[in-house]
């Protein structure tokens, strides 16, 4: 299995066996036999893979972890030097150091991290705190079920409300050799590295204190993280007119030269890593949202595999307006959630190219009369989603939402400018594994 790519980031870090796994498994899709057709690498070895990869990168994370006991931080609008001041900033009272010896942090002078990320494909800022199941240190509760580093009393528990939100039958195994937490990019590549790993650390700690430092407010809770990241939401550059981003040590972001915003419009991602630990963070994430109004967030989540996600999106986000959650898919070719209720939007899904069966014949004639590069396969509609995302369908390099095709009424007069995930709650939306 391939690093998964829920939403167009790059794989760094795909293995010969999970490759060779990939277009074996979808060149024999029809075969009654599927993964486990002799011709296909065992899924035991692309399960070892996987396992391997997230024991490394759980061996980085408690590293950062322990590197960060005993210091010091501040929250705070511009950086150590009192410059930036437009940008929210994590400054500690002395560098990180070198971490560990066998992963060591790039710059271990740095004593400071943006709140704030930039996602290269999606032309957006983001938040990004560590990924994977909380048993590993991650903020994903719904990836319980899905990551083989987890113990195995809590796998089947996982397994249980996966199934609940799937409408399968609650005794039913989830396929790890397919299930997309276990091969996540947010886990593996550049996100395992330390000098990612403490930025997104640092994030999450300050976020649980920020959200549970019981205060005397109306409600018991401090409002800290939501005044801090409405200033920094508010005030990030989105580059609506284009231009040039500099490449991102932190983030392993490199160098990039993007087009203008087709829409005009402001688009946050929430979760380019980790997803929605709490209700609470659930609760001031929406009343971010609310106090921008104009900003349109987006992120896709799994706690639809807890056992508290689902009502709570439902009573928190009753009047999603702005703040779109999208219940992702558990498992490489299949169909994701079903209506889950008021609070969410459509679905996602990640189906390999070749079992991707393709929009309604209408809808590929559309992206090709506008794309203009790709003849329209006309195989009729895929149940298991209604818009398949055009990012990698681009004329030109740097593939990004922003040259993308959008579905109809949704982009630019020429139809291009891709914000479905955003703007276009109804739609079901897959991304071709690559």
């Amino acid at each position: 299995m391939a690093a998964i790519i829920p939403h167009l980031e790059v794989p760094s870090d795909v293995t010969p066996i999970e490759r060779a796994y990939d277009m074996c498994v979808g060149s024999l899709a029809g075969d009654s036999l599927g993964e486990d057709h002799p011709a296909c690498p065992a899924p035991q070895s692309v399960l070892a893979d996987a396992h391997a990869g997230l024991l490394g990168m759980v061996f980085v994370r408690d590293a950062v972890f322990d590197s960060l006991q005993g210091l010091q931080f501040t929250v705070q609008p511009g950086n150590a030097q009192s410059l930036d001041a437009k940008k929210v900033y994590l400054v500690l009272d002395r560098p990180i150091g070198a971490g560990p010896a066998w992963n060591p942090a790039t710059n271990p002078g740095v004593r400071q991290y943006k709140a704030l990320s930039w996602t290269s494909k999606m032309n957006a800022p983001s938040w990004s705190i560590p990924a994977g199941a909380p048993q590993i240190g991650g903020a994903c509760p719904g990836a319980t079920a899905g990551q083989s580093i987890v113990p195995e009393g809590a796998l089947r528990a996982g397994a249980r409300l996966v199934n609940i939100g799937l409408g399968r039958p609650s005794d039913a195994p989830v396929n790890l050799a397919q299930s997309i937490c276990e091969h996540c990019y947010a886990t593996g590549g550049q996100y395992s590295t330390g000098q990612v790993q403490f930025a997104q650390i640092l994030r999450f700690l300050w976020a649980r204190q920020a959200i549970n430092f019981r205060v005397n407010t109306p409600h018991g809770m401090s409002t800290a993280f939501i005044e801090a990241m409405v200033y920094a939401i508010d005030n990030a550059d989105y580059k609506l007119d284009g231009g040039t981003i500099k490449a991102d040590p932190e983030t392993g972001e490199a160098a990039q030269a993007l087009p203008p915003e087709p829409t005009g419009r402001r688009f946050f991602r929430i979760h380019d890593s980790g997803d929605f630990f709490e209700e609470e963070y659930l609760a001031q994430w929406k009343a971010i949202a609310d106090r921008l109004p104009d900003i349109t967030f987006w992120a896709p989540s799994r706690i639809w595999a807890t056992s508290w996600g689902i009502a709570a999106v439902n009573r928190i986000n009753h009047d999603p307006r702005n703040f779109i959650i999208r219940p992702s898919a558990y498992e490489v070719n299949e169909a994701g959630p079903p209506d889950l209720g008021p609070g969410w939007g459509g679905a996602t899904t990640v189906l390999s190219v070749q079992q991707n069966l393709g929009m309604t014949p209408e809808r590929e004639q559309y992206v090709y009369d506008r794309a203009k590069r790709f003849p329209p396969k006309m195989t009729g509609p895929d149940p298991r989603y209604t818009w398949n995302c055009q990012a990698y369908a681009t004329d030109d390099q740097g593939h990004t939402c922003r040259k993308a095709v959008a579905p109809p009424g949704y982009g630019g007069p020429d139809g291009k400018g891709c914000r479905a995930c955003w703007i276009a709650p109804d739609e079901i939306v897959n991304y071709s594994l690559h």
